[in-house]
C-alpha cells in the first residue's frame, strides 16, 4: 500500500498532493492509498470533500485516527 505522509504539509499543498496522486493513479484503477493526516479534522474534512467530489470511497481506521485508507469506487 503506497503512503502519503502530510505531516509538515500546508493544507492546501497537500490536498494538491493527494488528488494529484489519486488522479494520475486512477487511470489504471489501481488506488489503494494510507494518508497521514496526523491529528487534523480540518485537513481530514477538506480530504473527505475532495474524495466526495470524486467518488473515492474511504475510510479512518478506529485503531488510528490520523490516517485514512483510500480506494477508487469510480471516477466521473
Amino acid at each position: 500500500m503506497y503512503v502519503i505522509d502530510l505531516h509538515g504539509y500546508k493544507h492546501k499543498d497537500a490536498l494538491i498532493k493527494v488528488e494529484e496522486y489519486l488522479l494520475l493513479n486512477s487511470v489504471t484503477k489501481i488506488i489503494d492509498v494510507k494518508i497521514v493526516t496526523g491529528n487534523s479534522p480540518t485537513l481530514q474534512n477538506k480530504l473527505i470533500k475532495m474524495f466526495d467530489n470524486y467518488n473515492f470511497s474511504y475510510y479512518i481506521p478506529p485503531h488510528n485516527t490520523g490516517e485514512m485508507i483510500v480506494s477508487d469506487n469510480e471516477i466521473l
